[in-house]
């Protein structure tokens, strides 16, 4: 009886979930922007016999989540569990339905990439209810989460400001300087910004001339290179918030006749096979590489702690945030990048 009480409140709070979804669609705005939200009461979790562990994820069609969620069945297999992966397929409904599915199939752990962050509280809510800790794997938070996995989006920004001030900063300035940003209300892109902008005005060799909004693609990164480079023919650098944008810079560059071999600078975000690929030719001078293997696997150890009433490491205990660290790849070192990368697979 108490398994089927249980299966009928799930049920109940579905619809209140893909109501709350629904009129929260297009509410993005403060996703990211605070931590979790105190609901007053603390949570005593339960681990359940099988420990079973659900992800629900972005998009499969995307390398990234893929590599995300080889991530977390690594780190299930590690602990000797099973993890159960829902594609969300981009979908906010499918984020919502498919995490309700995972609670109702008895998981110990949910892990959710959310498609739409502001839809995550009632999520969080019913998870709660079954006696179950929620993990938030990057992108953005809302409600009252127990954890939240990302990149350290703001020292990847940093660190590719200093390799351009490591490269050019003892030459004659200043260096204009472009920066293509990721789609307006991105608290990730906001950061990456942050980081690159902080660290690049407070050199005297550089001016940033231009910061555009390239929608994280590779022709918005194209049409907002284009701009740039047409307003500023004596444009030395552009950094663009994610690898897509980034190529599409390239493109632009090629156009305008500019290219890295002559001394332009040009870096992404991301750590894609695609900016890989144009390092390896000499088309692209870095990369801010993320580790989404490496976070998936966080986040299950993350789970298994918060299960076990640890602490999952916390960077942040206030906002229940850990920074995964990112790496700056070269063609220096793409080599050795790329060796330990096939290691994950």
């Amino acid at each position: 009886m108490r398994t089927l009480t249980r299966v009928i409140g799930l049920s109940a709070a579905a619809a209140l979930l893909l109501s709350a979804c629904a009129s929260g669609a297009d509410d993005t705005s403060d996703a990211g922007t605070t931590g979790p939200k105190d609901s007053g009461a603390s949570v005593e979790f339960e681990a359940k016999d099988p420990l079973k562990i659900g992800y629900s994820v972005y998009d499969l069609q995307n390398p990234y989540w893929q590599s995300y969620s080889a991530g977390v069945k690594a780190g299930a297999d590690e602990a000797g569990i099973e993890a159960i992966v829902v594609d969300q397929k981009s979908d906010q409904n499918a984020q919502v339905s498919g995490s309700l599915d995972l609670i109702n199939q008895g998981i110990s752990g949910l892990i959710v990439t959310p498609v739409q962050p502001s839809a995550l509280p009632s999520t969080i809510d019913a998870a709660h209810a079954a006696k179950i800790p929620v993990v938030i794997a990057d992108i953005g938070t809302a409600g009252d989460y127990d954890g939240y996995i990302l990149s350290n989006n703001y020292n990847g920004g940093e660190l590719a400001a200093q390799h351009v001030i490591a490269e050019l900063g003892d030459k004659p300035g200043p260096h204009k300087v472009g920066v293509i940003e990721l789609h307006a209300g991105s608290v990730v892109g906001e950061e990456r910004v942050a980081g690159f902008v902080d660290t690049i005005k407070a050199n005297d060799a550089f001016e940033i001339v231009s910061s555009l909004d390239g929608n994280d693609t590779v022709d918005g990164g194209f049409a907002a290179a284009q701009d740039m480079l047409s307003a500023n023919p004596d444009l030395a650098v552009i950094y663009a918030a994610n690898d897509d944008s980034a190529i599409g810079a390239q493109r632009a560059m090629e156009t305008a006749g500019k290219s890295v071999a002559d001394g332009f600078y040009l870096i992404g975000f991301d750590g894609s096979d695609g900016a890989q690929d144009l390092i390896k030719q000499g088309l692209m001078s870095a990369t801010v590489a993320q580790d989404p293997f490496g976070q998936g696997k966080k986040a299950v150890e993350a789970v298994l702690a918060l299960l076990e009433g640890k602490d999952p490491g916390y960077d942040d205990a206030a906002a229940k945030t850990v920074f995964f660290p990112v790496e700056l790849v070269t063609a220096e070192n793409l080599a050795d990048f790329q060796a330990s990368r096939a290691s994950q697979k």
